[in-house]
């Protein structure tokens, strides 16, 4: 049997309640010493966790195990004492739980750590809702529907005669060639900001586009934007405002061409379906 060492990263947004939420592993090899940590990559996007803590954190954990050792203020990595060292420095939201033991046949180290972390850590399909923001749902929708393994291409060149005019989103290739681009409110207002500083360049590229073939297929465009609600953290009212008005704005210049702009969940779910149907079945699908 080989054995492994390993702790829980929990984050607890509040400490009065004590409600933790388990957010990523460590995991230690006892005859090797090996020592590596998987963090939930999902787990800002929760409303619950402080999304600028939530990246120092990662960054420590990162320099701790990962980075230069100083062995005049660290343990030995590969012993158990360093594991205790890193559950002091952890005092909230950021948590650690005590060193926890496991005996396994498993003897690939990147196969633990990942067996813990999908059942320890990972969320159950079961207990994740779905997004409440169109570009949320769709992706959530082409996971679970393996869009990607059957033939949906990701931020790939939309090429028309040769001519490379934008890196769109995603890409079907079926009956017609559709490209989808989207503004997503994300957790760092600087993805959005990128999003929607793009739009002109596909507004300029359009006519282009909508007027070929591909391959003799006729070309489609779908714009995924989400609503803006409230501003992002640390972001002024005023700024807000101006980020706002640029999407609506160019979102009006689409309507022109008369495309689609999916800006609800139920229309994202209805795109997802659609394209469900356009792609190869996968494996799991055909036996």
């Amino acid at each position: 049997m080989n054995e492994y060492r390993y702790l829980l990263i929990r984050y607890v947004p509040d400490a009065d309640r004590m409600e933790p939420l388990n957010v990523g592993v460590i995991l230690q090899d006892q005859e090797t010493g090996r020592l590596e940590f998987k963090l939930n990559p999902h787990a800002a996007k929760q409303k619950i966790v402080d999304t600028p803590t939530w990246h120092s954190w990662k960054a420590f954990f990162q320099e701790e195990i990962k980075g230069s050792a100083y062995p005049l203020f660290q343990p030995d990595r590969r012993s158990s004492e360093f594991l205790r060292y890193l559950e002091g420095l952890c005092n909230g939201p950021i948590l650690l739980t005590r060193p926890l033991s496991i005996s396994t046949g498993e003897s690939d180290f990147g196969t633990v750590l990942e067996s813990l972390f999908s059942r320890l850590v990972a969320p159950r399909p079961s207990e994740e809702p779905a997004a409440t923001r169109p570009t949320g749902r769709f992706r959530q929708l082409a996971v679970a529907r393996r869009f990607v393994q059957r033939g949906l291409r990701k931020h790939t060149h939309v090429v028309i005669n040769e001519n490379r005019l934008w890196i769109a989103y995603r890409q079907v290739l079926d009956g017609e060639l559709l490209a989808i681009d989207k503004v997503e409110v994300a957790n760092q207002i600087g993805h959005t900001a990128n999003e929607i500083e793009r739009l002109p360049k596909v507004i300029q590229r359009l006519p282009e586009f909508l007027r070929a073939k591909v391959d003799g297929k006729a070309t489609r465009y779908v714009l995924l934007a989400d609503q803006f609600a409230s501003a992002f953290s640390d972001q002024t009212p005023s700024e807000f405002d101006l980020m706002r008005e640029d999407l609506e704005s160019a979102i009006k210049e689409f309507n022109t061409y008369d495309i689609e702009v999916i800006r609800t969940t139920t229309a994202a779910e209805n795109l997802a379906s659609e394209i469900d149907k356009k792609l190869e079945p996968s494996t799991a699908e055909v036996q």
